[in-house]
C-alpha cells in the first residue's frame, strides 16, 4: 500500500489540478510550496538517528564516490542530455534542476532494501547527499543553466532559501525527536512527507495549468527520453564505480540505488526559488521521478532474485 501512495497520490494531484486549478493556484500564491518542503526535512531529521550510522569500513569512499556521482557530474549529465534532445528551455531548466538536487528521501532506501542491499548505508548516503546538497545547488546550477543559455542566477539568494527550508528544519526535527514521544514509525511520520510532495505538485501544477494544457506529446516523449538517458547514466557510473575499489554487495547496492536517484521536493523547492514559470519544467522533474521509480523498481527485482539465487 505505503509504495503505491506517492505515484498514486501524483496523478490524482495532477487531475485535481488540470480539472480545478482555482484552488491550487490560491494556495501556490500564497506561499506555501516551501512550508511543504520544511515539513518534510523535518520529518526527516525527526527520523534520523546518528548513532546507528555505519562510519567505518570502505564506506568513507562509497560516500565520496556517491557525492561525485549524485552532485557533481550528474549537473552536466542533465545538461548533456537536454541539449542532446534539443529540449526546450523551460524543460531543459527542468530537467537540469533535477540532475542537480540530491537523492530521494526514501525510495533509494527502499529499492536498497528491495534489492537485498544494505538499508542502514543507503539511509546515511542520503542524508549526506542532501546535506551536502544545500551547498553544492546554490553554486553548479547557475554554472549549468548559465551554459544552457536558459538563466541568469545568483547563488546566495537560493543557498539561503536551502539553509532555511533543507538544513535547518533537518537539524531542528533531530532536535525535537529528543522532546517528542511520537514513534517515527507511526503512520501520521511515515506519509505526512509524501503527502507533503502530493499536496506540493498540487499547487505548482494548479498554478501553471495553463502552460501546461499546451504541452504536445512529443515534448513529453522528449522529455521521458531525455529522463530515462540521464538516469541510465548515473546508473552505469554507479555500476563502474564497484571495479574501482571492490565494496560488499549490499553497500555497492546502497550506492547504486542513492547515487542515481533524485529528489521530487527539493526539485520543487528550487524551481519555485528561480521565481520562473515552472509549469513545464515541472513535468520534466516528474517524468524523471517516474521513470526513476519504473526502471529501479525493475533493477531491484532482478538483483533481488540474482541474490536468491
Amino acid at each position: 500500500m505505503s509504495g503505491y501512495f506517492l505515484p498514486v497520490g501524483l496523478l490524482l494531484a495532477f487531475l485535481t489540478a488540470w480539472l480545478a486549478p482555482e484552488p491550487g493556484r490560491l494556495l501556490q500564491q500564497a506561499g506555501l510550496v516551501p512550508w511543504m518542503v520544511v515539513t518534510i526535512f523535518l520529518i526527516n531529521g525527526y527520523q534520523t538517528v546518528l548513532s546507528q550510522m555505519p562510519l567505518s569500513g570502505k564506506l568513507w569512499t562509497t560516500a565520496l564516490i556517491a557525492v561525485l556521482i549524485n552532485l557533481l557530474i550528474s549537473p552536466f549529465l542533465g545538461l548533456a542530455a537536454a541539449s542532446l534532445l534539443a529540449l526546450p528551455s523551460a524543460a531543459a531548466i527542468g530537467l537540469i534542476v533535477t540532475a542537480t538536487v540530491p537523492s530521494t528521501l526514501s525510495s533509494g532506501i527502499v529499492m536498497t532494501q528491495l534489492a537485498e542491499g544494505d538499508g542502514i548505508k543507503a539511509l546515511f548516503l542520503t542524508i549526506l547527499l542532501n546535506l551536502l546538497g544545500v551547498f553544492t545547488i546554490p553554486f553548479l546550477l547557475p554554472v549549468v543553466l548559465e551554459n544552457a543559455g536558459s538563466l541568469d542566477l545568483s547563488p546566495w539568494p537560493l543557498l539561503k532559501q536551502l539553509l532555511i527550508i533543507v538544513l535547518l528544519p533537518f537539524v531542528l526535527g533531530m532536535l525535537g525527536r529528543r522532546i517528542l514521544q511520537l514513534s517515527p514509525r507511526h503512520w501520521l511520520i511515515r506519509y505526512l512527507p509524501s503527502s507533503c510532495v502530493v499536496v506540493t505538485v498540487w499547487m505548482s501544477v494548479s498554478a501553471s495549468s495553463e502552460t501546461l494544457k499546451e504541452i504536445s506529446l512529443p515534448l513529453i516523449g522528449g522529455m521521458i527520453v531525455a529522463a530515462l538517458l540521464l538516469h541510465g547514466a548515473l546508473l552505469l557510473l554507479c555500476l563502474g564505480s564497484r571495479h574501482l575499489y571492490q565494496p560488499q554487495r549490499g553497500e555497492w547496492i546502497a550506492l547504486l540505488f542513492t547515487a542515481s536517484q533524485k529528489t521530487l521536493p527539493v526539485a520543487v523547492g528550487v524551481l519555485a526559488a528561480l521565481n520562473q514559470p515552472i509549469g513545464v519544467a515541472l513535468v520534466a522533474c516528474i517524468l524523471f521521478h517516474f521513470m526513476q521509480l519504473l526502471v529501479d523498481s525493475m533493477l531491484a527485482a532482478r538483483l533481488a532474485r540474482t541474490t536468491a539465487g
